[in-house]
């Protein structure tokens, strides 16, 4: 498990991105942001919900939905968005401080 590697989930298949340093990978839990099929969400607010494509997808970055989540929830990795590192820490600054 590493920081910004994308699972789909064990119950339902569903897509999170992991958001939780490397270091803290021996904790049950791991703290995570869904990913959603841009064709099936309406939100409009690009820094705090961006557009980020995994293959030829585009999945809008659930910010706002962000949780923890028990590691044992977690399947295969499908893909990773350490190239948005930045995208998506300016999110969580949007989200957290407004800026």
């Amino acid at each position: 498990m590493a920081r910004f590697d994308v699972h789909s989930l064990r119950d339902n298949g569903a897509l999170v991105v992991i958001c939780q340093a490397d270091a803290l990978g021996s904790l049950e839990t791991c703290f995570v942001i869904p990913l959603m099929p841009r064709a099936d969400t309406r939100w409009s607010m690009p820094r705090l919900a961006p557009v980020v494509a995994i293959g030829n997808d585009e999945y809008v970055l659930a910010i706002p939905l962000a949780a923890a989540v028990p590691q044992t929830m977690l399947g295969p990795i499908v893909g990773s968005l350490a190239h948005e590192d930045l995208t998506i820490l300016n999110a969580f600054d949007m989200l957290v401080s407004g800026i």
